[in-house]
């Protein structure tokens, strides 16, 4: 088990207060972002229930986690250049249409991880005696994607 670094509370202050300054109220205009309610974002602390919050939710059938491989965090410096550099083009058009794309892509790509996962497992899976709700399970595809990244408190 890794160890984890003491907590540094000046640390934590000055990183929000940076992302606080950096993405200002006026930073996104009115109606910029995106609509989807696919994703569902797990953050938080260590110890704090997350895992047990991820496997309840991964217990419905229409809602998957994903472990803890974020496709957001993952491609985060991307995300907030391409957001940084669409801001500054001035046009709320591009804005609008860049923050849809890239929340898109993040979406496409939960689905992908999601597909991958589930394929493996199908395939890792010799127990001819499964129970039939389990295989009911493997037929209905999910509308919702849980990814949680505990750190990501700060990116989202």
């Amino acid at each position: 088990m890794s160890v984890l670094p003491p907590f540094d509370k000046r640390f934590e202050q000055q990183c929000v207060q940076m992302v606080k300054q950096i993405f200002a109220k006026k930073f996104f205009p009115k109606g910029i972002g995106s609509k989807t309610r696919t994703p569902i974002f797990i953050i938080g602390f260590v110890r704090s229930g997350s895992t047990l919050l991820e496997r309840i939710l991964d217990a419905h059938p229409l809602i998957v986690g994903t472990g803890e491989y974020s496709v957001f965090n993952g491609r985060l410096d991307y995300i907030l250049n391409e957001i940084v550099a669409a801001n500054q083009a001035g046009d709320l058009s591009i804005l609008h249409s860049k923050v849809k794309k890239l929340a898109d892509d993040v979406v496409i790509d939960m689905i992908k991880r999601w597909e991958i996962i589930n394929d493996n497992t199908r395939a890792s899976d010799t127990n001819e005696d499964d129970d039939s709700d389990e295989e009911e399970r493997d037929t209905v595809k999910p509308i919702r994607f849980s990814d949680k990244i505990l750190t990501n408190y700060m990116n989202v």
